[in-house]
């Protein structure tokens, strides 16, 4: 917390200063939420201040989907169920999602493009590599 003092310039009649003020706390108005981006083509976090949750925008840009007719993502949060979480398609092209996971985790995910392809985030938290196949995966961390 800081402080703010405030000194009078000001003379009273008698040629002192004027007292000065007491110093007081200044004081920031909470947020109801903090939001953390990594980037505009990737996720984006909002985290709540009062629950023990972040709503995680999922967001693969047009340029990983091409034409792309479906973007799923599949995770530890939804216990890798590739039909759970479906995006939409954006004005872009882009596919998001937003969903609300517990904070103080790592979740590891991919997308599953047209349930053929797999891909990674490309500005997730961090990679770690897969159990299965020799791939990594995605990690967003809340």
């Amino acid at each position: 917390m800081s402080t703010v003092s405030v000194k009078s310039s000001k003379k009273t009649t008698a040629g002192r200063p004027a007292a000065q003020k007491k110093q007081t706390p200044c004081k920031k108005k909470p947020a109801a939420a903090e939001t953390l981006k990594t980037g505009t083509n990737g996720m984006k976090k909002t985290c709540s201040k009062t629950k023990n949750t972040c709503k995680v925008t999922f967001r693969l840009p047009h340029e990983a989907v091409k034409d792309a007719r479906s973007v799923c993502v599949a995770g530890e949060f939804n216990d890798w169920n590739i039909h759970a979480h479906q995006l939409k398609r954006r004005k872009d092209g882009s596919f998001s999602l937003t969903i609300e996971l517990d904070r103080g985790r790592q979740y590891q995910f991919r997308y599953l493009i047209d349930d053929m392809y797999w891909e990674n985030d490309w500005v997730a938290d961090k990679y770690v590599p897969s159990a299965f196949g020799d791939c990594d995966n995605s990690v967003v961390i809340v």
